[in-house]
């Protein structure tokens, strides 16, 4: 049978639905306070009001996560049928964490995107462009499989190559545009390019470790 990513899996889990289970708590814990502590809308955030409970409402979600994370880069015992080392379920569960950081960074950007591209503001459409940029490109990536079909001149890993490359300089190119101008932005678009940022430059780490490993199996096979 394949072997389950576990590891991935629960990093997944604890992303989106830790994410939506601290919604859910943070929600109804607002709307005890409003309801039944003032008596009306206090004008502040929830985590101006309570802080502690925005932070434990948290915990499992992020609990998650760090298990996800220990599975996944934890080293593997045993042998294979053949007698090589299992190292590939390893490789193949960091890809599945890059992809995994590449569809937050999508999500992410999808959600700058649609908050700044309204903006009259040139410096805000210029954020939202490049947003709207790192979404395409990391659509592009995650379906590059399926591109194969229509482009058989390239392989998978030619595409995912190429999208890796664009990505990284548009992140580069989101963090300096918000560096040079954060003082004239809002702190959304701050807060949505930090996120992009961390968790695209992640996955694009993790996704580097994979080519790496690719050809050097591709130069070892070659030399055999």
């Amino acid at each position: 049978m394949k072997q389950i990513p576990l590891g991935p899996a629960l990093v997944l889990l604890g992303v989106f639905g830790g994410g939506l289970l601290w919604i859910v708590l943070v929600g109804l814990r607002f709307d005890y306070l409003v309801t039944e502590v003032y008596d009306g809308d206090p004008g502040e955030a929830i985590w101006s009001i309570d802080p502690l409970f925005t932070m434990l409402a948290a915990i499992p979600g992020i609990a998650l996560v760090f298990a996800g994370l220990i599975l996944t880069v934890q080293s593997t015992s045993g042998l294979s049928e053949e007698g090589k080392p299992k190292t590939s379920y390893q490789q193949l569960n960091l890809f599945y964490l890059a992809e995994i950081c590449l569809l937050i960074t999508s999500v992410v950007s999808f959600i700058g995107f649609l908050g700044t591209s309204s903006s009259a503001v040139e410096g805000l459409r210029v954020s939202a462009l490049i947003m709207g940029a790192i979404l395409t490109t990391c659509l592009a990536h995650m379906f590059s499989f399926a591109l194969k079909g229509s482009i058989s001149r390239l392989s998978p890993l030619k595409i995912s190559r190429d999208t890796a490359i664009l990505m990284a300089v548009e992140l580069v190119a989101l963090l300096s545009v918000v560096l040079a101008l954060r003082l004239y932005t809002w702190s959304f678009i701050r807060s949505t390019t930090l996120v992009i940022a961390s968790s695209g430059l992640l996955g694009l780490l993790l996704l580097t470790l994979g080519f790496l490993n690719l050809e050097s199996k591709a130069g070892a096979e070659g030399e055999i």
